[in-house]
């Protein structure tokens, strides 16, 4: 299985899943709301992933801003993960957020509760 690694543009986040290591990691901002060709690529590759995922399905999280259209995505898109945990496989979602940003945390929480799945905290630098 391909990695699939997207450049960050003005409106979407940089994407780098490694099917080896099993770290999804997304970077950037979340801002253009005509997301939908963007978001496939991420759907088509993570439902061939979790077909045969890693061990350890690392999701991180490290967006400076998400808008509404893309924050459902990103929801449908964590819940989809969650099936990696039906093949016995672990999961873990990072959340990255500035060390006082109380905004960011509270929206860690929101996305914790409606995944109904924890999150870990980690501070940027």
């Amino acid at each position: 299985m391909e990695d699939l690694i997207i450049p960050r543009t003005d409106g979407t986040p940089r994407i780098n899943f490694s099917a080896k290591s099993g770290i999804l990691h997304f970077s950037g901002k979340a801002n253009s709301n005509n997301i939908k060709v963007f978001y496939k690529k991420l759907e088509d590759w993570l439902n061939l992933y979790c077909e045969s995922p890693c061990e350890t399905t690392i999701i991180e999280l490290d967006i400076e801003y998400i808008n509404s259209v893309f924050s459902k995505l990103l929801l449908n898109f964590l819940e989809k993960s969650k099936s990696v945990l039906l093949k016995d496989k672990k999961l873990i979602i990072k959340w990255f957020h500035f060390e006082e940003d109380e905004d960011g945390l509270e929206e860690c929480d929101l996305y914790s509760r409606i995944v109904n799945y924890p999150f870990e905290r980690i501070v940027r630098d």
